[in-house]
């Protein structure tokens, strides 16, 4: 009789020392592998949306790079409840982005930063995460329009000086993300929406929101966009995670000075209840708001 050796079971935050699978990189490994590190933390659910295959055939590549150690799940996000599985890169999953850049590999222990990684900056950064994926799949079901580049982090941050009647000011403009919106149909020059990205978790206070708002409001102004990321108009997009919060910073917003509330077109506002994966070109319809006016708008207008 042929013994039968049971197979391990595997654990969803440890891996298996003597269990781990067997298998090849693919070229779909090498995607989802570049797309994690690309978004820094990602949902299972959002990878099955990006990445070409059955839902089940890459969740098993999922667990699969998780094992072998090019994908990690941060320890985290236990305390978030039954929700789908978040990744990040592992060390060997850097080790090969930086492989496929042709850049130096990373020093740092990525398995360290990601068990460092608290809640609220993994729900921030989760956000971001959701809206961008969100974004990028309607693009690609709509036709009428891509996402040409994003762009986070360090390298999009700046600030911008404020004068005011008695004192100067300088306030930081740190967007969450920001991002080019590409219309082929349109021609050269009036083809590309830039945009910056705000997730708001409800965490800040209203007096803090306006006072980002206004730096955007003088950034604009002042033209240092146009040597900094080539672009002379910009949008700026808060995404919120309640209707009611989205009618607050709405209302708060309007207290900026703007002649005639002409130049707070430039400001648009969302809720995440508004839009997902589930209907993803939801995101790019008529549902944002402005504090110009009551009306709803495209992020395509």
């Amino acid at each position: 009789m042929e013994l039968q050796i049971p197979t391990p079971r595997r654990l969803r935050f440890r891996r298996h020392r003597f269990g781990k699978p067997t298998f090849v990189l693919q070229e779909r490994d090498h995607e989802i592998i570049r797309l994690v590190g690309n978004y820094r933390f990602i949902t299972s659910e959002e990878i099955q949306a990006l990445i070409s295959g059955s839902d089940q055939t890459i969740l098993r590549r999922l667990q699969k790079l998780y094992h072998a150690g090019y994908l990690d799940r941060p320890r985290s996000q236990r305390l978030r409840g039954n929700t789908k599985m978040i990744y990040a890169l592992g060390n060997k999953g850097a080790h090969l982005v930086a492989t496929l850049l042709g850049i130096e590999p990373s020093k740092g222990d990525w398995a360290e930063k990601n068990r460092q990684v608290g809640v609220r900056h993994l729900e921030h950064t989760l956000m971001v995460s959701r809206f961008r994926a969100t974004v990028t799949f309607a693009a690609k079901l709509s036709g009428q329009v891509s996402v040409e580049s994003w762009l986070q982090g360090q390298e999009i941050q700046d600030q911008v000086t404020v004068e005011h009647r008695d004192w100067t000011e300088r306030i930081p403009v740190h967007p969450d993300g920001y991002f080019v919106l590409r219309l082929p149909d349109e021609p050269a020059g009036s083809n590309r929406i830039h945009v910056f990205l705000e997730a708001d978790r409800g965490t800040m206070t209203t007096k803090r929101f306006v006072k980002k708002m206004l730096g955007y409001w003088h950034y604009w102004r002042s033209g240092k966009q146009e040597e900094r990321f080539d672009m002379k108009n910009f949008l700026v997009l808060t995404v919120t995670r309640t209707a009611e919060r989205t009618a607050n910073l709405v209302a708060a917003t309007r207290v900026l000075d703007a002649p005639n509330h002409r130049g707070l077109r430039m400001f648009l506002f969302g809720s995440e209840q508004t839009f997902g994966l589930s209907e993803p070109e939801r995101i790019l319809e008529p549902i944002w708001v402005t504090a110009q006016d009551n009306g709803r708008h495209s992020l395509l207008e």
